[in-house]
């Protein structure tokens, strides 16, 4: 497994999680308590330090998962099966954003992926365009008030709203 230092894990794997947590709550129609947010964030960072030391690889990603979905339902108090969708929008925005910038940055630099998570400080660092468009995308998510409620009919339920109340929105006729 994977050596992390605490480098890696306050400057990577907190931040990411804040921000995974963060956009998956806005996502699914949840205004997120930044607080609740922050130390499940730092929560679940620590729990991917002692799972990635003591789990083989392949059944640390099902074992962090479970831990994570506890703890976005447990700290930031949602229901469970919000926790269970925010967990899930989580690992596929950290599919697609590291996939993508993981296949990108080697091809520019021509750092091998091994020499990037080998280094420490190569992996910090590479791991900021990620960080950033993550920043990114939480602000544009915030700022132009988007959710999945609209698209995904179940999160209504999930969240316990009233899905003909709240998704009528009153038009103005004019003649």
């Amino acid at each position: 497994m994977e050596t992390i230092t605490l480098p890696i894990i306050l400057l990577n794997i907190i931040p990411e999680a804040i921000l995974l947590i963060n956009l998956g709550l806005i996502l699914i129609g949840i205004k997120p308590d930044k607080k609740r947010v922050m130390v499940a964030g730092i929560l679940q960072g620590i729990i991917c330090y002692y799972v990635r030391k003591n789990c083989g690889f392949g059944i640390h990603i099902i074992v962090q998962y479970i831990f994570f979905v506890l703890g976005t339902w447990m700290v930031v108090r949602t229901k469970f099966m919000a926790a269970v969708v925010v967990n899930i929008i989580m690992v596929i925005v950290a599919i697609l954003l590291e996939g993508s910038i993981g296949l990108v940055i080697p091809y520019i630099t021509g750092i091998t992926f091994g020499e990037m998570m080998s280094r420490q400080y190569l992996r910090v660092l590479l791991s900021l365009p990620y960080i950033m468009i993550l920043m990114i995308i939480n602000y544009w998510v915030i700022k132009s008030k988007f959710t999945l409620e609209e698209d995904i009919k179940l999160l209504y339920k999930i969240n316990g709203k009233d899905y003909k109340k709240d998704s009528c929105k009153i038009v103005k006729k004019t003649v």
